[in-house]
């Protein structure tokens, strides 16, 4: 039987490369996004992609998106929590209601998708569960006061879903990459040098490495850096 690999965030960037990256090697690939139209024009000449709209910080979304994949595969090996929101800002500039979306995105979205498919994870004879963090979630940047806060606390839970989930033979990894050169910075006015970035397909191939490790073998965290250092 085939493997399943569902990938949050998938529309673009981080997630869309890690989709393809498993569809390479046989897997059905089930890529969730808020945009539906945007999916399906990023996976339109794709065989065994299923396209899914979900919202990872609306509990309900979150439940609908797990019974449309059970009826459809049963169960899922691998999931990839990729979806996430950035912003740049001072504390004192960043607004109550952009903290919240900020940390319901990254933070919330990231537990509600992990907690959501444990039972459909459980089905599998090899369970991987990957959480795109950031490097953020271990170094504090100054004008990313929210996004900080929202990867460190992601770094914390899934710290402590590994060490939960270690009886159930899920493994759990904990993805901290830097600087990656996606169409997040098409919109931000910062003075970064793009081309010294890594590449998503980057991000996907340590993922893909990492879940080729012997059952008794766990990467329990993956930081990926530019080679020059990050910005």
């Amino acid at each position: 039987m085939a493997k399943t690999v569902l990938v949050t965030g998938a529309s673009k960037g981080i997630g869309a490369a890690v989709v393809r990256r498993f569809n390479r090697e046989g897997y059905s690939a089930v890529a969730v996004s808020r945009s539906l139209k945007q999916l399906e024009e990023t996976f339109k000449n794709c065989d065994d992609i299923t396209s899914m709209a979900a919202d990872v910080s609306s509990p309900k979304e979150v439940d609908e998106l797990v019974n449309r994949v059970e009826k459809k595969y049963g169960t899922v090996d691998v999931v990839v929590n990729s979806a996430g929101l950035g912003y740049f800002g001072t504390i004192a500039e960043t607004s109550p209601e952009v903290w919240n979306q900020i940390l319901a995105v990254n933070l919330t979205g990231t537990f509600l998708v992990c907690k959501a498919m444990l039972p459909l994870m459980t089905k599998s004879d090899r369970p991987h569960l990957f959480n795109i963090l950031s490097a953020a979630a271990k170094t504090a940047f100054p004008n990313c006061g929210a996004y900080v806060a929202s990867k460190f606390g992601a770094l914390g839970f899934t710290d402590v879903l590994r060490e939960e989930l270690r009886p159930l033979k899920i493994k759990v990894t904990a993805v901290l990459p830097g600087a990656v050169d996606t169409p997040f910075w098409d919109t931000q006015a910062v003075d970064f040098d793009r081309a010294q970035m890594l590449r998503a397909g980057d991000v996907a191939e340590s993922i893909w490495q990492a879940y080729q490790q012997p059952a008794n073998s766990l990467i329990e965290e993956i930081s990926i850096k530019p080679s020059r250092g990050d910005f």
